[in-house]
């Protein structure tokens, strides 16, 4: 990761030793030749951390240089699970997300692991008031498997477009976001699948999000349409109301216009109804 302040980067520096100001020659080019500096490829960043990856640079922000400045307090968290009776259980922390990990040998087990963890993390000196979201990564043996999973690969990995959709993928495959019988109102039962969603688009904010809401075919196509897009707007609500950047995030309702099923059975509508994340270059 390199820190980087205000001003012009040209893209196409081969070498991150050869950073410079668009509006400055790069080492070894003569102080006459200016061209750098009018290229197409240099683009102005604004002042911060920048993490340089698959020839892109991507915004990190302070909190993350913080949390990660402090590596300690993972460790120190995590070495007080095994005292409270909890040796299975891990944490990964990254940016604003601390994830808890790890297999528990029953779902009570997981509940209260869970429960000290996040009391564990809001009494840690530094990590509490970072405010940080604690996201559910801990699957049951036999059970069901975290919902945070995803999230917890993402977090000790170089964050690229691939990898935040990845992330996406794993964490909505085989689940869905619930919302109450014709309306916009996100069921309770979804709550830590939310946050989950929540957490990876925090480590993708480099990137746009789109959410995209589908209905399965029954009612009127107009109908449909609307829902489909007060739905998608009432994700993304959430996600900027847990601190996502307004600009990195875009809502689409696509109705009934892309059913994965054409059948008319109820399993065919489960399928149907669905909201999709796809991660976007800006």
């Amino acid at each position: 990761m390199v820190a980087i302040r205000s001003g012009t980067l040209c893209a196409s520096v081969l070498a991150l030793a050869m950073l410079g100001a668009c509006d400055a020659p790069p080492p070894g080019v003569p102080a006459s030749d200016q061209s750098a500096a009018h290229s197409p490829d240099c683009v102005t960043l604004a002042e911060g951390l920048y993490e340089f990856d698959d020839g892109q640079f991507l915004a990190v922000s302070s909190a993350y240089a913080a949390v990660n400045g402090a590596a300690a307090w993972q460790n120190e968290i995590a070495a007080g699970f095994a005292g409270a009776g909890f040796p299975w259980m891990g944490v990964r922390i990254r940016d604003r997300v601390a994830v808890l990990t790890g297999t528990a040998p029953s779902a009570d087990a997981k509940a209260a692991a869970l429960a000290s963890g996040e009391a564990a993390i809001a009494a840690h000196p530094q990590a509490g008031p970072a405010g940080l979201m604690v996201i559910d990564a801990v699957s049951v043996d036999g059970g069901e498997r975290g919902v945070g999973e995803g999230l917890a690969v993402l977090a000790e990995s170089p964050i690229s477009l691939d990898s935040c959709q990845r992330a996406f993928n794993d964490t909505m495959a085989g689940r869905s976001l619930l919302f109450e019988s014709n309306n916009a109102r996100i069921s309770p039962v979804s709550a830590s699948l939310l946050d989950a969603v929540t957490g990876v688009a925090t480590l993708c904010n480099a990137f746009v999000v789109e959410i995209g809401s589908h209905t399965a075919s029954p009612g009127a196509d107009d109908y449909n349409l609307t829902l489909s897009q007060d739905r998608a707007d009432a994700v993304r609500a959430y996600l900027m109301d847990q601190g996502v950047p307004e600009d990195s995030l875009q809502s689409i309702g696509y109705g009934e216009t892309l059913l994965l099923d054409t059948a008319t059975t109820p399993e065919a509508n489960d399928r149907n109804r669905r909201t999709e994340f796809k991660v976007i270059s800006r």
